[in-house]
Protein backbone atom coordinates (compact mmCIF):
# COMPACT_ATOMS: atom_id res chain seq x y z
CA UNK A 1 0.00 0.00 0.00
CA UNK A 2 1.52 2.78 -1.29
CA UNK A 3 1.56 5.90 2.10
CA UNK A 4 0.77 8.93 2.06
CA UNK A 5 3.53 11.85 1.51
CA UNK A 6 3.97 13.70 4.54
CA UNK A 7 6.97 16.27 4.61
CA UNK A 8 7.68 19.56 6.71
CA UNK A 9 6.46 22.08 4.65
CA UNK A 10 4.53 24.51 6.46
CA UNK A 11 3.06 26.20 3.23
CA UNK A 12 1.96 24.61 -0.09
CA UNK A 13 4.73 25.20 -2.73
CA UNK A 14 3.20 27.36 -5.62
CA UNK A 15 4.00 24.42 -7.88
CA UNK A 16 3.58 20.79 -6.84
CA UNK A 17 4.21 17.11 -8.26
CA UNK A 18 1.76 14.77 -8.62
CA UNK A 19 2.06 13.02 -5.31
CA UNK A 20 2.28 16.95 -3.42
CA UNK A 21 -1.11 18.02 -5.30
CA UNK A 22 -3.05 15.27 -4.22
CA UNK A 23 -1.33 15.21 -1.06
CA UNK A 24 -2.56 18.71 -0.70
CA UNK A 25 -5.84 17.88 -1.93
CA UNK A 26 -6.39 15.08 0.36
CA UNK A 27 -6.74 12.52 -2.17
CA UNK A 28 -4.31 9.44 -3.55
CA UNK A 29 -2.71 9.98 -6.01
CA UNK A 30 -4.48 7.33 -8.04
CA UNK A 31 -7.93 9.50 -7.34
CA UNK A 32 -6.24 12.33 -8.26
CA UNK A 33 -4.85 11.56 -11.77
CA UNK A 34 -8.38 9.77 -12.09
CA UNK A 35 -9.73 13.56 -11.88
CA UNK A 36 -7.35 15.10 -13.84
CA UNK A 37 -8.59 12.52 -16.42
CA UNK A 38 -11.97 13.19 -16.13
CA UNK A 39 -11.27 16.70 -15.93
CA UNK A 40 -12.67 17.19 -11.87
CA UNK A 41 -9.35 18.48 -11.32
CA UNK A 42 -7.20 20.85 -13.73
CA UNK A 43 -4.42 19.30 -16.34
CA UNK A 44 -0.81 20.42 -15.14
CA UNK A 45 1.25 22.93 -16.36
CA UNK A 46 4.25 22.51 -18.43
CA UNK A 47 7.16 23.90 -16.28
CA UNK A 48 10.53 22.72 -18.29
CA UNK A 49 9.14 19.81 -19.38
CA UNK A 50 8.19 18.44 -16.16
CA UNK A 51 4.18 18.69 -15.27
CA UNK A 52 3.34 20.53 -12.41
CA UNK A 53 0.03 21.64 -10.99
CA UNK A 54 -0.26 25.00 -9.86
CA UNK A 55 -1.50 25.95 -6.36
CA UNK A 56 -4.30 28.47 -7.53
CA UNK A 57 -5.48 25.85 -10.08
CA UNK A 58 -6.30 23.24 -7.24
CA UNK A 59 -7.93 25.83 -5.23
CA UNK A 60 -10.14 27.31 -8.16
CA UNK A 61 -11.00 23.75 -9.20
CA UNK A 62 -11.94 22.38 -5.20
CA UNK A 63 -13.64 25.57 -4.69
CA UNK A 64 -15.99 25.10 -8.05
CA UNK A 65 -16.86 21.48 -6.62
CA UNK A 66 -18.57 23.22 -3.98
CA UNK A 67 -20.73 24.99 -5.88
CA UNK A 68 -21.44 22.76 -8.19
CA UNK A 69 -25.16 21.04 -8.27
CA UNK A 70 -25.70 17.76 -7.84
CA UNK A 71 -27.51 16.06 -10.94
CA UNK A 72 -30.16 14.02 -10.23
CA UNK A 73 -30.99 10.62 -12.50
CA UNK A 74 -33.94 11.49 -14.68
CA UNK A 75 -37.26 11.16 -13.20
CA UNK A 76 -35.78 11.60 -9.49
CA UNK A 77 -36.77 14.05 -7.23
CA UNK A 78 -34.67 15.89 -4.58
CA UNK A 79 -34.82 15.52 -0.89
CA UNK A 80 -36.35 19.47 -1.26
CA UNK A 81 -38.48 18.86 -4.03
CA UNK A 82 -40.20 15.79 -2.00
CA UNK A 83 -40.36 17.85 1.51
CA UNK A 84 -42.07 20.38 -0.82
CA UNK A 85 -44.40 17.92 -2.15
CA UNK A 86 -45.48 16.80 1.39
CA UNK A 87 -45.74 19.85 2.28
CA UNK A 88 -48.12 21.15 -0.37
CA UNK A 89 -50.04 17.69 0.20
CA UNK A 90 -50.30 17.92 3.98
CA UNK A 91 -51.67 21.27 3.66
CA UNK A 92 -54.58 20.42 1.09
CA UNK A 93 -56.22 18.00 3.48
Amino acid sequence: MARKLQDSCAYPPRMMNADRAAAYLDLSKTKFLEGVQSGSWPAPRDADGVPRWHRLDLDAASDATDSKEKRLASGRKSLADMLEAEGAAGGAQ
